[in-house]
């Protein structure tokens, strides 16, 4: 039983944790091209728009992606995510948001070829548990989704391509899956002999390779997916944008798997997961896989989740700091002197005026000069430990070449310019590398708490489901006409 297990979760269930990601509905080339109304500009999150588009992002057999479907999805990921919407936020989301919103012109073209509908109670009845779902009403809802600046037929238009593909799938999956009593017999069997072993809570986001041409660009969302997770983004949510497993609509939730349940690539780097842990992307035959692991327990425990220890950040390593017994550096100053306290803040103005035109050392030296001053021009080469406290953070922090602020006394308005600076580091000492804490012995079960035969018989189903849509998916990608133009 793999990551499937979401597949028998209900319509209901389903939708209800689809948090408001969701795209506009697709529009004829025609419609496109200028014979439908023109829709209200997006305000906000933009992507960039290809030359000569005329608003287009793509066209996927005889519909188009326009560029507001995709600035709208983008919206939505960015606040399920609760990510910021600058430019490389956007830019990392922008290949995902436009694979998904391809992916569900096609899955709705196919559902129509099927002769699938999906009626307008349908869609409200979702999105009344979607309201629900989130604590919300219906007028609610709508005004999330208004502050956003995404239409309401964006939401239902996501829900109308779910709720299609999803009939389509159940219909295929009457014909085509079909589990024997002895399978459900060998997976028994695996599951006595994983007894007492370490079973994990987990959730996943995973993107399909559908052929070897695309696995660069793959794994690079895949990358960018993980960046944004550690910058803060909502894993779940990002999950429910943008992961193609079926467990996509629950945050990614595959909930207790076992060693063999997945792949082995999988299965190697779950083992040396701890609990709150990241993984980087995982290749195997059918994508990139980026796993969250949040929680631990011996299987076939009667009891409830033993939550795994956080895994806690490396400590920080010792850096190298000055040697201020060797530190030198060499200074400039400017001096204008205070006659009176009168005069001091027409002195401050003066020189900062002065600082401000001050490009270079050169150009500080001839500055010295025009002041007449003896003590202003070269200071020399002088030792950094020698000077005062405070003008030992000048010499080191500010950059070469650039006058610092205008130093005021009762006396003099001073400005300092260091033009050389020679600064050896004292590095620390090489630390020895902890070694890894030894492996968690299997903790023994008095009474092993199994699911039953019909639960099997779900999961087994659930598993051969997800391979089938995926390769369904797949098929269609490979037979269509797709051109992106972003």
């Amino acid at each position: 039983m793999s990551s499937l297990r979401a597949v028998r979760t209900t319509v209901a269930v389903a939708t209800a944790c689809a948090l408001l990601a969701l795209p506009a509905a697709a529009q004829s080339v025609k419609a496109a091209a200028g014979a439908a109304a023109p829709r209200p500009t997006d305000q906000g999150t933009q992507v960039a728009r290809a030359p000569g588009s005329e608003g287009i992002a793509a066209v996927v057999n005889d519909e188009v992606v326009s560029v507001s479907d995709v600035n709208a999805r983008i919206r939505m990921a960015l606040l399920n995510a609760g990510a910021a919407g600058n430019p490389e936020t956007i830019k990392r989301l922008t290949p995902q948001v436009m694979r998904l919103l391809i992916d569900e012109r096609l899955q709705m073209q196919e559902a129509k070829r099927l002769g699938i509908t999906v009626s307008a109670s349908e869609i409200e009845d979702a999105i009344k548990r979607i309201a629900e779902q989130n604590r919300m009403n219906g007028q609610q809802l709508q005004e999330t989704l208004k502050r956003q600046n995404v239409p309401v037929s964006t939401l239902k238009d996501q829900i109308r391509a779910l709720l299609g593909w999803q009939k389509v799938m159940q219909r295929r999956i009457r014909q085509e899956v079909v589990v024997g009593e002895d399978e459900i017999d060998a997976a028994m069997e695996r599951l006595k002999a994983n007894i007492g072993k370490p079973e994990y809570l987990v959730a996943e986001i995973f993107l399909a390779v559908d052929s070897p041409d695309q696995d660069d660009e793959v794994r690079r969302n895949a990358e960018r997916l993980v960046e944004e997770v550690k910058r803060g983004g909502n894993f779940a949510a990002l999950a429910r944008q943008f992961s193609q497993s079926a467990g996509a609509a629950s945050g990614g939730d595959l909930g207790w798997v076992r060693s063999g349940e997945l792949s082995p690539e999988v299965d190697k780097a779950l083992a040396g997961m701890r609990g709150g842990q990241l993984s980087a992307p995982i290749r195997t035959a059918t994508g990139y896989h980026i796993l969250l692991v949040r929680g631990q327990r011996p299987f076939g425990s009667s009891g409830g989740e033993v939550p795994m220890p956080v895994a806690q950040p490396p400590a920080p390593r010792p850096q190298a700091r000055p040697d201020m017994a060797k530190a030198t550096v060499n200074m400039k100053q400017i001096i204008i002197p205070i006659e009176s306290k009168e005069q001091a803040k027409a002195v401050k103005e003066q020189a900062e005026k002065l600082r401000k035109s001050i490009k270079s050392c050169s150009d500080f030296q001839a500055r010295a000069k025009e002041t007449g001053m003896p003590e202003s021009g070269d200071m020399g080469t002088m030792r950094v430990k020698d000077m005062a406290p405070g003008l030992q953070n000048l010499a080191l922090g500010i950059p070469l070449g650039q006058a610092s602020p205008v130093l005021m006394s009762p006396a003099a308005a001073v400005i300092l310019i260091v033009c050389k600076r020679d600064m050896p580091m004292i590095q620390p000492p090489p630390q020895a590398q902890p070694a890894p804490p030894p492996p968690a012995a299997p903790t023994p079960i008095k009474e092993a708490k199994l699911p039953g035969r019909d639960e099997i018989e779900r999961e087994l189903i659930a598993e051969r489901a997800e391979l089938l849509s995926r390769r369904y998916l797949r098929d269609l990608r490979r037979t269509a006409f797709i051109e992106t133009r972003l």
